[in-house]
């Protein structure tokens, strides 16, 4: 995900759909014009955060749930509500700006080509520009997205436009420390994911590891690599493929039960895994049962495959593979 993008855009948001006052006419209140944008900065990020809360709690779905469209609706719609009921700002605008913050995370994370699919539970689909059109790295995020938030700040300067609460501070009462209280929670929120998506790289680079040590017949010390690449509270790989590289390793071991139970429960964990549910499909066709039997653990599984991931570029040759398996003894 574009870590650091994630917040400027929701700075240019912040900025660009200021209130100038609440829905009455009346002047905001100044926690009202203190907290605003924080708040839409911490939208931006809501996605990750329900994702690493579920995570956390240990929901495999929790990704699929965090970056679905429909919760982004609902939920977007929900948090505008309550918003605007404490802040006395349009509910229209904040229900508005909230689905658009959270739905515009995950367009971003589609553009960087992270894998997700959109429109769970309804379709299992993974949507992907199939290329990264956004920098993966965070140096490059950071530097790409500071870029456009100055060519926006150098915009709005042009056109006679303020930047707002962003470098106006209320007027009022409310005392500084609580206007830079909320811009330190937002810069902690920040920070956070930073040093979240520094840990996900490691553990990734780890997974990376254990799946070299598969391929090269290492199998008890791929076993260990992968217990080190599973980070428990928070994890950057996706549900399931720890599971799949360990059923890996135990089927080159030899313990086909142990490596079967794990190719279900990474399917099971992340239904949209592509690799997760060949891995299975191809363990039942291949597996040391009668042929009949093969072909029937094999089959609900091959149909998801046809359906769910039709446009999948390795899907015919591998298709072709299982079946060869299917027809011989």
């Amino acid at each position: 995900m574009p870590v650091v993008g994630h917040a400027f855009v929701g700075l240019a948001t912040a900025v660009q759909f200021e209130p100038a006052a609440r829905r009455d006419g009346r002047p905001l209140a100044p926690l009202a014009v203190a907290g605003w944008a924080p708040a839409v900065v911490a939208l931006s990020y809501l996605p990750d955060v329900v994702t690493q809360v579920g995570s956390t709690a240990g929901w495999a779905h929790a990704g699929l749930f965090g970056h679905s469209a429909a919760v982004a609706v609902a939920g977007g719609a929900l948090v505008g509500a309550l918003w605007a009921r404490a802040s006395g700002i349009s509910a229209r605008r904040l229900v508005t700006i909230s689905i658009g913050a959270m739905l515009g995370h995950d367009l971003l994370d589609l553009l960087q080509s992270t894998d997700r699919a959109p429109f769970w539970p309804w379709w299992n689909r993974i949507i992907t520009t199939g290329a990264s059109l956004l920098p993966t790295g965070i140096a490059a995020d950071a530097l790409l997205f500071a870029i456009l938030f100055a060519l926006f700040v150098a915009w709005r300067t042009a056109t006679g436009r303020s930047l707002g609460s962003l470098i106006t501070p209320p007027a009022g009462s409310l005392g500084r420390a609580t206007v830079w209280m909320f811009r330190a929670a937002a810069a902690a929120l920040i920070v956070a994911a930073v040093v979240a998506h520094a840990v996900r790289e490691g553990l990734e680079r780890q997974l990376e590891t254990a799946e070299r040590l598969v391929s090269r017949g290492r199998f008890v010390e791929a076993l260990h690599a992968a217990d080190l690449a599973d980070g428990g509270w928070i994890s950057s790989i996706k549900p399931g493929r720890v599971d799949v590289v360990r059923a890996e390793a135990y089927e080159g071991l030899g313990d086909s039960a142990r490596a079967e139970a794990l190719y279900l429960t990474a399917y099971q964990k992340d239904p949209t895994n592509f690799w997760a549910a060949v891995d299975l499909v191809e363990h039942f066709a291949s597996c040391d049962r009668p042929l009949a039997e093969r072909r029937r653990l094999a089959q609900p599984y091959l149909e998801e495959l046809r359906s769910a991931f039709a446009t999948h570029r390795d899907l015919p040759a591998i298709l072709s593979r299982i079946d060869k398996k299917l027809l011989s003894e």
